[in-house]
């Protein structure tokens, strides 16, 4: 159920960003083709402004006047004035449409051709009055010569975004004259209006995503809690029924017992008793760990009082062949901390390394100082735990699912986050380093703080 809530929900995103991104290029080829639009006009305009300056450059000083005609009259001929002759019925073509502009860029192509660097400065004075700062080359091609020019402006546009245009403009109705022009885009067309929206879009998409990944973390600690009320009510049917109905069993047969039998069978009663009053215990302190109520009693003691109990009573009472070696660095034994905590948090692990360890078991428990850190070190022989399952071992009712793990010993999932929380108490870290096959080593980093203070909260 969750896989597929979280596959509707990539879709779903995919679709928005896919029509958003539909959206916002339309927006930006609108945006483009208006910029066309006006570059064009401006050329043009251009174009002529340069005939002008022409015109204006070889009028200077003189009478000047153009006369385009078909005939020309005899009292125009007369005329002291200088007259440029343009007999339209010379030329093949029909120039019926001609603009006047096309006939004067035929008649001075020659004596007074195209100034392409006059165009250019025309062209970026008008591009630049407009707000559209932006870079372009311009190439001049006639029947004897081609010439280009570039002009480059110190801001340079967004170049993921198609960065340039060609357009190509016939100063001749023969085309034997033409300009082409291979512009920019300016920063100006991506801005405003369009770089408000783009903002905004990916404001939404962040959101969105940011939703999605809440959403997704939401439904995981459902699942989560679901597990746990499974893990509960199994351990509640199952688990804790076997001790109990066990020691009601060994009291009804204790009773009836007499002597050294009636002897066992409450002793055996008395440790399936214990082991749930230890359970019990266990959920109080982690409970207690996680609402920051648990008062920590902390002393200055040396660490071997907190790893040699363990060493005699697995040495005494003991169904497998059981080695512990203690190695502590002399002079670097003293530790300030809660002992009863510390205690039991390096009996779980040594508890966990024979439950899930073949016989002979083997285990070393190495204390060292490091920095500010008092470093307990246990490390055993046993089956290991998968790297997949690492990082969950500490959760609360969470056991290794290997079949292994469950055939060589029960429990309820909670001595490693005990462990995890004493740690945590004190101000410390708690790592793991296993290998299936091969054993496990648990380092726990805690704060060795001798200023007395207390961190209940487990943080």
């Amino acid at each position: 159920m969750l896989n597929r809530a979280l596959t509707f929900s990539i879709i779903a995103i995919l679709f928005l960003l896919a029509l958003q991104g539909v959206w916002l290029f339309r927006i930006i080829e609108s945006e483009k083709t208006e910029f066309r639009k006006n570059a064009d006009l401006l050329l043009n305009e251009s174009i002529n402004k340069e005939l002008d300056s022409r015109l204006l450059s070889m009028s200077k000083g003189k009478g000047f006047n153009v006369v385009i005609s078909n005939s020309l009259s005899d009292n125009t001929k007369k005329n002291d004035r200088k007259i440029v002759d343009v007999d339209l019925k010379k030329e093949k073509k029909s120039f019926t449409k001609v603009t006047v502009q096309e006939a004067l860029q035929e008649v001075y192509k020659k004596d007074h051709p195209l100034k392409l660097d006059t165009l250019a400065a025309i062209f970026s004075k008008s591009l630049s009055n407009s707000n559209f700062n932006t870079s372009f080359t311009l190439s001049y091609t006639s029947p004897d010569t081609t010439k280009s020019i570039e002009r480059k402006e110190a801001k340079k546009s967004l170049h993921f975004l198609t960065p340039t245009f060609e357009t190509v403009v016939y100063l001749t109705s023969s085309k034997d004259l033409i300009i082409n022009a291979n512009i920019s885009y300016p920063t100006s067309v991506f801005k405003g209006d369009l770089l408000t929206i783009l903002v905004l879009s990916l404001i939404v998409t962040i959101f969105i995503l940011f939703s999605i990944i809440m959403q997704t973390r939401m439904l995981y600690k459902q699942v989560s809690l679901a597990k746990v009320k499974e893990n509960i009510t199994h351990f509640l049917t199952h688990e804790l029924r076997s001790p109990l109905q066990s020691s009601i069993t060994n009291l009804e047969v204790g009773e009836m017992s007499e002597g050294a039998n009636s002897k066992y069978f409450l002793g055996k009663a008395k440790e399936q008793l214990v082991f749930l009053n230890g359970l019990i215990e266990n959920i109080l302190d982690i409970n207690k760990f996680e609402k920051r109520q648990a008062p920590l009693n902390k002393a200055l003691f040396n660490i071997n009082e907190a790893i040699e109990p363990h060493i005699v009573r697995h040495s005494v009472d003991s169904k497998k062949s059981v080695h512990i070696s203690a190695i502590t660095q002399p002079g670097q034994e003293m530790l300030w901390g809660d002992k009863l905590h510390i205690t039991n948090a390096i009996g779980n692990l040594i508890d966990n390394a024979i439950k899930y360890s073949d016989d002979p078991v083997v285990i070393k428990v190495t204390t060292q100082t490091k920095g500010s850190y008092f470093r307990i070190i246990v490390e055993d022989n046993g089956i290991g735990i998968p790297k997949d399952e690492q990082s969950k071992v500490f959760e609360k009712f969470y056991r290794v699912s290997k079949r292994e793990h469950s055939q060589k010993g029960k429990g309820f999932g909670l001595g490693l986050t005990y462990v995890m929380w004493v740690v945590k108490a004190h101000k410390g870290k708690i790592e793991l380093e296993s290998e299936v096959g091969v054993g496990s080593k648990f380092i726990l980093s805690l704060k060795n703080d001798d200023n007395g203070k207390e961190d209940t909260a487990g943080r």
